[in-house]
């Protein structure tokens, strides 16, 4: 059995975690990188703009759908959460990702320039360092068990799916969000995800119809 499944939280919530560790991981080791030796190519810079743009897109659609869905619903179910902390944090990271996303207009403009990876490297480790720690919180404070002793595994599947499906004002459109999720994940833990959603999404639109959308970020990517 796949690795994602050793935690009592739901497994859909490892599996975006691990998403967005990898983004942040493989975006640090870029921006670096590139800020200090140069892009080899301007292929390599649009791809890299997009993979930033779209994992922050990731990481504001995750924080939003904990704080409009997650969050309310676990308040009375888990009173030991400590939701306030996890909140705060929240605002803590959409406030780096508002500094983060002019820097990130620039870079999809062309302007990959040093002092503007840079930048973006700076704000990317800011955010690493918070990442860790919170969502360590919420796999350690969210039990699937626990949650099915009040409520129905019907009730569990509807919250899981709403949440999966939660896309705020603004996101990036699924054509690129579902292929990051999908290609930030080992094959196992891919594999795994992909049952979460209907089978046209892995099948057809993420390999066939949306390739042309997501090839850019594919360098930075798992095959």
């Amino acid at each position: 059995m796949a690795e994602a499944k050793a935690s009592d939280a739901p497994q859909s919530l490892i599996l975006i975690h691990r998403v967005i560790s990898r983004g942040l991981q493989v975006s640090l080791q870029h921006t670096e990188t590139f800020a200090r030796d140069g892009l080899p190519d301007p292929a390599t810079g649009a791809g890299l703009a997009l993979y930033l743009s779209t994992l922050a897109g990731t990481l504001h659609i995750h924080h939003s759908a904990e704080d409009e869905i997650a969050f309310p619903f676990l308040r009375d179910r888990l009173p030991d959460l400590p939701l306030d902390v996890l909140t705060a944090e929240h605002l803590q990271m959409e406030a780096i990702l508002d500094e983060m996303a002019p820097i990130l207009d620039r870079l999809q403009a062309g302007g990959l320039q040093g002092p503007a990876l840079e930048a973006a490297h700076r704000l990317l480790a800011q955010l690493a360092k918070i990442w860790p720690g919170h969502i360590g919180l919420e796999e350690s404070g969210i039990s699937v068990p626990h949650l099915l002793t009040m409520i129905t595994g019907e009730e569990l599947g509807r919250w899981l799916q709403a949440m999966g499906q939660h896309r705020p004002e603004g996101a990036p459109p699924d054509p690129l969000v579902l292929p990051f999720i999908l290609h930030n994940l080992s094959p196992e833990d891919r594999a795994l995800m992909a049952q979460q959603m209907p089978p046209v999404v892995s099948q057809e639109l993420v390999p066939v119809a949306w390739k042309e959308q997501w090839a850019p970020m594919k360098p930075f990517l798992l095959p």
